[in-house]
């Protein structure tokens, strides 16, 4: 079973981006990176708390911790440790999924990731643009899965977690639902175990796993100097014959021939690549970011 851990950013009105981080782990790995996680909180804090729980590894929240300004709001338990030290740990644990070894070379660590930018499909509806966004990750998921089985011969069923939001959660499970039926834009969901199962992030460092990869992809497409958090995770992006299918940045200046991202880059590589040698009936479905799927 591989267990794919998601998170959002952007979220907020007026956010020049949306993004959904995953970080999809082998069952046989899942405990093992926990712990690891675990021990650099106990290392940077040098000491074990008795509410390991709370030190939250959120970046948002590491990065910008203050304690509250009325006395009867509850401050963020990062407010008490330095800022430096914070920042510190933050870079060890991005460091530490980045360097990350499975037990099976073959089953990795595989991060994903979706930025839609604000200009992209203006015209549609905040929950429509977000229903893309998720119709693509699963789907970049579903087909990670599927190639391992045919090209690996290493069978897993993949299951999703999701950082609560309860706003918007029946929603995904009837998406997930829909396209586990029949083909939605992308396609259709055929290695999944079940729909979405929703998570405190405070129960699983998995989840902060996932909002660290979601808060890289937000800064990079919306701070004026991101930092190097998202070149640091990049390698870790689901990758198949040398191009990055695991990342890719909606935006109407890839259509434009405008956008030079990482991301967008690979994405040109892929069509390319599906340009030349034409999908044969058959075949494993295109990839999210093949042609056909979207130019803008």
């Amino acid at each position: 079973m591989y267990l794919l851990f998601v998170d959002e950013s952007g979220t907020h009105g007026g956010s020049p981006v949306f993004v959904l981080g995953g970080a999809a782990i082998h069952e046989d790995d899942a405990q093992r990176l926990q712990r690891q996680l675990d021990d650099l909180v106990i290392e940077h804090l040098g000491r074990v708390p008795p509410n390991l729980d709370e030190y939250e590894l959120h970046a948002g929240e590491m990065r910008n911790a203050k304690k509250p300004a009325r006395a009867d709001h509850r401050a963020s338990v990062w407010a008490a440790v330095p800022r430096l030290d914070r920042l510190s740990l933050l870079a060890d644990a991005y460091r530490l999924i980045a360097e990350f070894s499975p037990a099976d070379p073959d089953l990795p660590l595989a991060l994903f990731g979706v930025a839609v930018d604000a200009r992209f499909r203006a015209a549609d509806s905040q929950v429509t643009r977000e229903r893309f966004a998720y119709e693509v990750l699963l789907n970049k998921f579903d087909l990670m899965l599927m190639k391992a089985r045919v090209e690996k011969q290493k069978p897993n069923r993949g299951l999703v977690i999701h950082d609560r939001r309860v706003v918007v959660e029946r929603d995904i499970q009837t998406w997930t639902s829909e396209w586990r039926t029949a083909a939605g834009n992308v396609g259709q969901l055929r290695n999944l175990a079940d729909v979405p199962l929703f998570a405190d992030s405070r129960a699983t460092r998995l989840l902060q796993v996932a909002d660290l990869v979601s808060y890289s992809l937000f800064r990079q497409y919306s701070a004026d100097r991101p930092d190097d958090a998202f070149e640091q995770l990049w390698p870790v992006f689901h990758s198949d014959r040398g191009v990055t299918h695991g990342c890719v940045h909606f935006t109407p200046s890839y259509g434009q021939g405008a956008c030079a991202c990482r991301p967008c880059e690979q994405r040109l590589l892929a069509e390319a690549a599906q340009t030349v040698r034409p999908q044969r009936r058959g075949s494993p479905r295109a990839d999210a970011s093949a042609p056909g799927v979207d130019r803008s």
